[in-house]
């Protein structure tokens, strides 16, 4: 894959029919697609489920489908892959049909636009769960004008990409899902205070991936657990 390529060119080249850029579309986006089937497997359909095959599968889907795509830039793909995630998942809870009764699935925050911080937060944090959006995008603006232009929900999930998956599973949930942490335990299966200490864990690597090397320009004031 051509880093250098924009995401909006690769669209185009893969709509007109070429192979490998619909194959580098994949490649981009796998960690985003990854991140949004983990955020709606609950406790109990992941011990039914591979992650790892769900989300092949999701790339199958957006491989078959593109055709169907009629949209021209990054937004409009990640919201069309965010459906077909969506579906995949429905049709998975429907086939384990005893997952619903378990709370394993919530259909609603895969159907609706990424709007980080929908739900109530946790006021200790400091800004709500969009803050951390907010300082990815501040970290963003110096390496190039392609990155500032990036979604902020696809490079985080690259981010989180290198977090242990406990981690990235709440810190993405926490701010891109906008759930409290009460919340976040319910889905996950564990307390309200260890989503909390797991989310600080994750926070601090997290930070230190967007500041850079020690004594760079970005600092996240106001954002300690």
């Amino acid at each position: 894959m051509n880093p250098a390529v924009p995401p909006v060119e690769l669209i185009a080249r893969a709509k007109e029919g070429q192979a490998e850029a619909l194959g580098d579309l994949c490649a981009l986006y796998r960690n985003y697609l990854r991140m949004v089937v983990r955020s709606g497997l609950g406790a109990k359909l992941r011990e039914k489920v591979e992650l790892s095959d769900v989300v092949q599968e999701a790339l199958v889907e957006v491989v078959r489908q593109f055709p169907q795509f009629t949209g021209t830039n990054e937004a409009a793909l990640v919201g069309w892959m965010r459906r077909l995630v969506g579906q995949k998942l429905a049709d998975l809870g429907r086939y384990h049909n005893r997952v619903k009764r378990a709370g394993g699935i919530a259909p609603l925050p895969l159907d609706v636009p990424v709007t980080p911080g929908g739900e109530g937060g946790d006021s200790a944090v400091g800004g709500g769960p969009a803050r951390l959006l907010d300082m990815l995008a501040l970290s963003q603006t110096s390496p190039s004008e392609a990155a500032s232009n990036r979604e902020l929900t696809v490079l985080l999930a690259d981010a989180l990409a290198q977090l242990p998956s406990n981690e990235a599973d709440v810190l993405w949930l926490y701010h891109v899902e906008g759930l409290s942490f009460e919340a976040i335990g319910e889905r996950l299966g564990i307390s309200r205070k260890v989503a909390r200490g797991i989310w600080a864990r994750g926070l601090k690597t997290v930070k230190r991936q967007l500041e850079g090397p020690p004594g760079g320009s970005l600092k996240a004031e106001g954002f300690s657990p």
